[in-house]
């Protein structure tokens, strides 16, 4: 213990110095880790300022920044300019939506899709399989899709008014297939994306685990709120923003037109890397008109077949700014070698017979 007495003296964290090893600024990050994930350290704590942590442990500044910078870069903690460091808010939230709870009660942690169309798109792949040369969806041809396949993956984005081609269309293993791609191709440990203060719990399970900080913006009736992001840019060093403007998971929050223009405004003006999750948006009554459109060159447009559709598919599409087509088609082989041909063939057909609209 340092000559400075702290027994009187408040602090949020006081780890104890014979749980350290070496190296020590690894093992200090390693406590700090341990204490955030067991919530001792609860969300949003304000931590101790490095000086006062480094007199109270009688170690170097030095081994308390680095270890400071290893939590952050962990997703685990932010500094805010003149504000000091705090616990990331999702850091310790636990996110899996398996039941490990035996008895009786309502499950709210996930949204069932639909499965009345599962016989007629059991026909429609019966159908399929006797076509000559269906054989060949088994192999491992066409690894992200067959030109056939992504023209009407384009076809069906353009429902929504994206100028969706062949070039920047693209197909991944369902929805959670796509984010984690974006996450893992476009973004690096310790970088700050922006989310509405209740978001997709996946979401925050996928950037948990590449170390990725989620940081939360306040939303009215209208959606996340435009001058609370845009502080938020003012004050941390924001990368990233993901949305569900069609209808938020858990929420439902559905973003007003007016409410769009206002986050692309900003999305463009801080040249973030928007990702824009929708899987709703086809079921609505009204057309809906993506935030994509008001910033084509910063938004990915994710649309997940698997609750309009067919959840069993596992197929999304994917609208990229051309600027993101390369790192994401190499992010998209890299984790799942190839999308199955026999998915994203069922999944063409049923758009191509017309089957998609009478189940929609």
């Amino acid at each position: 213990m340092p000559v400075n007495s702290f027994d009187d003296y408040p602090m949020s964290w006081t780890p104890d110095r014979e749980d350290l090893k070496f190296p020590l600024y690894y093992s200090l990050a390693d406590l700090m880790e341990r204490d955030i994930k067991s919530g001792k350290l609860s969300a949003n704590t304000k931590l101790p300022p490095q000086r006062e942590l480094a007199d109270y442990l009688d170690l170097n500044l030095s081994t308390i920044t680095k270890a400071y910078k290893l939590c952050e870069m962990r997703g685990l903690i932010h500094a805010v300019t003149g504000k000091g460091t705090f616990v990331t808010p999702y850091a310790n939230v636990p996110t899996s939506t398996v039941e490990k709870n035996t008895a009786p009660g309502i499950e709210l942690a996930v949204i069932h899709p639909f499965y009345e169309s599962n016989e007629a798109i059991r026909d429609l792949t019966i159908d399929i399989l006797k076509k000559p040369f269906s054989e060949q969806l088994f192999e491992y041809s066409h690894p992200l899709g067959d030109r056939g396949q992504i023209l009407t993956a384009a076809r069906w984005l353009q429902r929504f008014g994206l100028d969706a081609d062949e070039h920047n269309t693209m197909i991944a293993a369902g929805a959670q297939n796509a984010l984690a791609t974006i996450l893992s191709s476009l973004f690096e440990a310790g970088d700050r994306i922006a989310v509405d203060t209740y978001t997709y719990p996946n979401f925050i399970s996928l950037a948990n685990l590449l170390y990725l900080q989620l940081v939360p913006i306040e939303n009215d009736a209208w959606g996340m709120c435009p001058e609370r992001l845009e502080n938020t840019c003012v004050l941390q060093k924001i990368k990233g923003i993901y949305l569900m403007p069609a209808g938020g998971n858990p929420t439902n929050i559905a973003f007003s037109n007016a409410r769009k223009k206002e986050i692309a405004r900003i999305i463009k003006e801080r040249n973030l890397i928007a990702v824009e999750d929708d899987n709703y948006a086809a079921l609505l009554e009204k057309p809906y008109s993506p935030l994509a459109l008001d910033a084509p060159e910063h938004c990915i447009y994710v649309s997940g077949l698997s609750k309009p559709l067919c959840p069993g598919l596992r197929i999304a599409y994917l609208y990229l700014p051309d600027k993101y087509v390369n790192p994401m088609e190499q992010g998209i082989f890299s984790q799942n070698l190839k999308i199955s041909s026999l998915n994203m063939e069922i999944a063409a057909e049923i758009i191509r017979s017309g089957l998609a609209w009478k189940i929609i």
